[in-house]
């Protein structure tokens, strides 16, 4: 049995900074607590959220690299970057120094006023973290508006999370605490306000920690489904015929590029990959430790003899493509390999029962209740999320009780976000504020569909489908938004003049270069987010 540590999952938000008025005692005193507090977290199993502060650098270096070199994971600390933080040379040199003992964070800044660029990093912290800890902290005696430490701590607050403020050693903190005496009564943290002033007047750095710690321990904060500190992160691939070589080429690219910076091993970031018709090729591929760059050779080579040209005519008549092609060229792949018995990653992969037309997920057997696909095999798996209506016939699987036949997967869930969340919380018990997404299309286009007002039959069949997928991906892009904020769910695709069919072979090359461009113009984004080095246990563990 694995002993579970006190603050296992837990996340505290380290706010603060050593203001430039603090006597030399003071300075020592905010650093000494920094340093302890970390060390005293870390070994109880929890993790530290700071934002990245220059003055907290050291005593907090000095915290991670100690518990790093005694076997302890990197992302029990986490540093915090707003944008404009980390796009210099010398800003890069430094995160890359920084991961080798930390996970880095870099939040994306909101467009319009520069002086608010600092709010999403402090909405993210706050959302993600579970207590919020002050000390120190600068600007309150020059512009209180600036000041963050105040700023942070009311955010957490107002979002029902319990804070202590340490105002003994000066700053916005002790500022704040002289302003507004309410405020030890706002704490939420169980201890009463003459205990809350205890703290905030004390400057004995030990009894600071040990009884900050002692009350993170009593307050209900241990998830049990949550373990590590790091967000549960979910890779999801749309659907899109032959577009699929455009991601495919996206992930190549990155896969490519995280090799200089060691990190190595793309689907080994994530604790849940899920892909939806040709999206499922690629995450069954990616699940079976095939590289991106192989499931690229896969679309190049393969492409042309699962979609062949000329087939307008058989189109009406039956369907377009050859299923037993399909399955030939998978077969050849993906071998007999079984899904939940060799998958490395969980997989949730959208399709639809023929029968009666009901939306299903095939999954891994990743939680004792998600069994019912523990023995279909990858080709199976990929050819019942990609048996597209009038392009491919029904896929049909022998399972062990009663024969099983399942349609496209796009037919509900063409970008299967919404399944991997409702997977991720309902069965994995994870909490939703835990979870990252990082969504990959297969290319939009810019339809104008005024054309086909008013037309009837005639003229919405040009472009039905292509209204069909536009709104269904943009549905499930918006909800994800809606559910996760912008700073935890990011989205990369691109737009195309016009619609880039889903059978075309000729276009093979251009969505490759596509892909290998989009790739490489968002890899700062995501790698700061996703790929950076840290994996993901094995879950068949």
């Amino acid at each position: 049995m694995v002993l579970r540590l006190p603050l296992q999952g837990v996340r505290v938000h380290l706010s603060g900074s050593v203001p430039e008025s603090s006597t030399p005692e003071q300075s020592d005193g905010i650093r000494s607590f920094v340093q302890k507090l970390s060390n005293k977290i870390f070994s109880e199993g929890g993790t530290v959220i700071h934002g990245s502060h220059p003055t907290f650098s050291k005593p907090l270096e000095g915290s991670a690299k100690d518990f790093v070199r005694a076997g302890g994971q990197k992302d029990s600390l986490t540093l915090v970057r707003a944008q404009k933080f980390a796009e210099t040379d010398e800003q890069l040199a430094e995160i890359d120094f920084q991961r080798q003992y930390a996970n880095v964070q870099i939040v994306p800044a909101v467009e319009g006023n520069p002086n608010e660029s600092l709010i999403p990093m402090r909405e993210w912290m706050a959302e993600i973290s579970d207590a919020v800890i002050c000390i120190g902290g600068k600007w309150w005696g020059i512009n209180k508006s600036r000041a963050g430490v105040p700023a942070e701590l009311d955010t957490m607050l107002s979002l029902g999370k319990p804070g202590f403020v340490v105002a003994g050693f000066g700053g916005a903190t002790a500022g704040y605490v002289q302003e507004d005496p309410a405020l030890l009564s706002r704490l939420q943290n169980g201890l009463s306000v003459v205990q809350n002033r205890e703290i905030a007047d004390s400057t004995s750095v030990d009894d600071l920690v040990n009884t900050i710690i002692t009350q993170l321990k009593l307050l209900p904060l241990v998830r049990q489904s949550v373990s590590r500190g790091r967000n549960f992160r979910i890779l999801a691939l749309d659907g899109g015929g032959l577009r699929g070589t455009f991601t495919a080429a996206v992930l190549a690219k990155w896969d490519d590029m995280i090799k200089s910076g060691g990190g190595n091993n793309l689907v080994a970031h994530f604790d849940l990959v899920a892909g939806t018709s040709t999206g499922a090729i690629l995450a069954i591929g990616l699940g079976l430790g095939l590289t991106p760059l192989e499931m690229l050779t896969f679309y190049r080579n393969e492409g042309p003899k699962i979609f062949p040209k000329n087939r307008q005519l058989r189109h009406w008549l039956k369907s377009k493509h050859e299923s037993t092609t399909l399955r030939s060229v998978l077969q050849a792949v993906f071998c007999n390999r079984k899904l939940s018995y060799d998958s490395c990653c969980r997989l949730v992969i959208p399709t639809v029962r023929a029968i009666h037309g009901e939306a299903e997920a095939i999954v891994t057997a990743h939680s004792p209740d998600r069994t019912a696909f523990r023995d279909i095999s990858a080709v199976d798996a990929a050819l019942a999320s990609s048996a597209a209506p009038t392009y491919f016939d029904e896929a049909v699987w022998e399972a062990p009780v009663s024969t099983e036949t399942f349609l496209d997967g796009g037919i509900w869930a063409n970008n299967p976000v919404l399944p991997a969340l409702a997977e991720a919380v309902r069965h994995l018990k994870i909490p939703l504020d835990r979870i990252d997404v990082l969504s990959v299309g297969t290319m939009g286009n810019e339809t104008d569909f005024v054309e086909s007002l008013g037309k009837g039959k005639a003229g919405w069949a040009p472009t039905s489908a292509d209204l069909f997928f536009a709104a269904q991906e943009h549905a499930a892009a918006t909800l994800a938004v809606s559910f996760l904020g912008p700073t935890r769910h990011l989205r990369v695709n691109q737009q195309t003049p016009s619609a880039i069919k889903l059978d075309d072979k000729e276009a093979i090359e251009d969505m490759a270069l596509r892909g290998n461009n989009v790739g490489k113009d968002s890899f700062i984004a995501v790698r700061s987010r996703f790929l950076d080095g840290i994996h993901v246990p094995d879950w068949r563990r």
